[in-house]
């Protein structure tokens, strides 16, 4: 279950970032949210917020280059560039920030599969 009231996000490569958002400023963190373009809005509904607004993580090779080339081959194989992407935690904790938070997350979820 997710409220309407939290979307999830799109994590982008940089060469998508200006036309999804209109803008090239750098978003590594799912910090910043911005006006989605119109076109993007259709086409990725499930990142897009109820006001049309998007909380992105845009990717940049040289701050996490394995990612980076996980998206490159994603967009080639299906010609998009975004993907949905959310914290991991559950509702009303704390995100995870070690390997023992997410064993501990994990454990007390109902998740059938944890990758490290």
């Amino acid at each position: 279950f997710r409220e309407r009231w939290r979307p999830f996000c799109p994590s982008m490569l940089d060469t998508v970032g200006p036309q999804m958002l209109g803008t090239d400023h750098p978003a590594p963190f799912m910090t910043f949210t911005f006006e989605v373009a119109p076109g993007w809005k259709e086409r990725v509904p499930e990142v897009v917020h109820e006001d049309g607004t998007a909380r992105a993580q845009v990717l940049r090779r040289e701050f996490n280059p394995r990612y980076y080339d996980l998206m490159a081959e994603l967009e080639k194989l299906t010609g998009n560039g975004v993907v949905l992407n959310t914290s991991l935690n559950r509702r009303g904790e704390p995100m995870i920030c070690s390997p023992t938070d997410a064993l501990n997350m994990f454990f007390g979820s109902d998740l059938q599969y944890l990758i490290m």
